[in-house]
């Protein structure tokens, strides 16, 4: 069951669903909350990568609030959200584009989208932008990108988590050399 504005709401007050900053009523929609550009990026530089054998990639940071960033059309980006969530166990959160920014030919998660509650600790969310488009598209800190839309389950996530990004706070670059079910 997805949640609407009315559940979003309380569960907010209840602690189910934590997001600091503390969530303006505006950003609150019909079904979802809205999530904002966080001011660091992150711009791979050419390079090769071996899943098997990772070594470490190359990033350009560029502090979005200092200096002007262009997405060309077919770059791709690493962001993070400047909200910071946490769920209660039986709670996850569906990360969602805005329409209008889909519409410029943008995503804002390649696949990773699922933000589920097996977390003890409240995280940034990574953005995964990538410009389909035509058209540059300057990017602003706290421009608003996209939506969290939030779901129950059946029952609690019983599973300990296995990201090799605890505590994440701001974006973070892939950590290739993790392997979930090999690596502890």
């Amino acid at each position: 069951m997805y949640l609407a504005d009315v559940t979003i709401r309380q569960y907010l007050q209840e602690g189910l669903i934590e997001i600091t900053p503390t969530v303006k009523d505006e950003n609150i929609r019909p079904a979802g909350v809205r999530i904002h550009l966080a001011k660091k990026i992150l711009v791979p530089k050419p390079g090769h990568v071996d899943l098997v054998a990772p070594t470490d990639l190359e990033y350009e940071t560029i502090d979005i609030e200092k200096d002007k960033f262009v997405l060309e059309p077919n770059a791709f980006i690493l962001a993070s959200t400047i909200e910071k969530i946490k769920t209660a166990p039986n709670v996850i959160a569906f990360l969602d584009g805005r329409s209008t920014i889909a519409r410029l030919g943008v995503t804002i998660h390649v696949t990773a989208g699922v933000i589920d509650g097996n977390h003890d600790d409240a995280r940034t969310i990574t953005l995964e932008i990538k410009n389909l488009g035509v058209h540059s598209i300057r990017f602003h800190e706290n421009d608003s990108l996209g939506q969290l839309v939030f779901a129950m389950l059946s029952d609690n996530i019983q599973q300990q988590s296995q990201s090799q990004y605890v505590r994440q706070d701001g974006v973070l670059p892939p950590n290739l050399a993790f392997r979930p079910g090999v690596d502890k």
